[in-house]
């Protein structure tokens, strides 16, 4: 892994478990989701503008519009899937600590995308990726103890949830990225652009998805202020993957920015026990051995 795409995954991690943070501690979780889909949306729509995913005729530069028809697929799915863990991740908050949903999440996730990539991508994991899913399993079973003992047991399985809805997210993302950056190579166009109105795509079906099934403007209107930071946050950690997924491979990445578990038990409030500082180690160290 370049030290270019190191720096992308690293910078992503502290804004995810920063945002994370925040959407733990209010009580509306959908609709504060909801909106932030909306306000990452309009926060990258000008890169819709400068090359449009839709028309063949040539724009700024020569490039051609349009984007693939896969790539469509693909961005429909991804915002499916991404209503679907914004669903799970509010259940899982409601039931359980950060420190306890959140590595369970996030650690889930990095098992299932290398196993993902390897089957659709073609991205074999080596030796050391096998050693990092046991340690990551070593470190989740650890974490699933202590969601028993402080009475947290009922977030375990929408914990999981969230991570199967990641994995899928993150392949079908790391795909259509792919074939973006194939797709503007050929006409000379940036790559980051085409990132960045995927990403603003998805993430307008994600708050049109989750609106659709809150059905209240009221909860929308009220969540607009927390709504717009949280889609600032989310925007910045997940086009910094999606970044990152030009430069390295889709396991790795995916997989190094769990290291946010540690500092997402850093910013969980009261008493946390040594288990779950050791369990979030052992996945954050599991996440390190599968990106080597």
């Amino acid at each position: 892994m370049s030290a270019t795409a190191l720096a992308l995954v690293l910078a992503a991690a502290v804004a995810h478990a920063l945002w994370n943070r925040l959407v733990h501690g209010i009580e509306d979780r959908v609709a504060v989701l909801s909106v932030a889909g909306f306000a990452g949306a309009a926060v990258l729509s000008p890169a819709l503008v400068l090359r449009p995913p839709v028309g063949a005729g040539p724009v700024a530069g020569g490039v051609p519009g349009g984007w693939p028809a896969a790539v469509w697929g693909l961005a429909v799915l991804s915002g499916v899937a991404e209503a679907v863990y914004c669903g799970l991740l509010a259940a899982a908050y409601r039931r359980g600590s950060l420190a306890v949903t959140y590595p369970v999440g996030r650690g889930t996730a990095p098992l299932l995308v290398t196993a993902g990539a390897w089957l659709l991508l073609g991205q074999a994991p080596g030796l050391a990726a096998v050693a990092g899913a046991v340690t990551l399993a070593a470190g989740l079973v650890l974490v699933a103890g202590v969601a028993r003992d402080l009475g947290e047991h009922a977030s375990l399985g929408w914990a999981l949830g969230v991570g199967v809805a990641i994995a899928t997210y993150s392949v079908m993302d790391a795909a259509a990225v792919r074939r973006l950056a194939d797709a503007a190579g050929a006409a000379g166009a940036a790559p980051p652009l085409a990132a960045a109105g995927y990403l603003s795509v998805t993430l307008f079906l994600q708050g049109l998805f989750l609106a659709l099934a809150l059905r209240s403007w009221s909860r929308l209107r009220a969540a607009l202020r927390t709504g717009a930071l949280v889609g600032v946050g989310v925007v910045l950690a997940y086009l910094l993957v999606l970044l990152a997924f030009q430069r390295a491979d889709a396991g790795r990445v995916a997989t190094l920015r769990e290291a946010s578990v540690l500092l997402a038990v850093a910013l969980t409030p009261g008493p946390r026990p040594r288990t779950v500082w050791l369990g979030a180690g052992l996945v954050a160290l599991g996440a390190v051995l599968v990106a080597v």
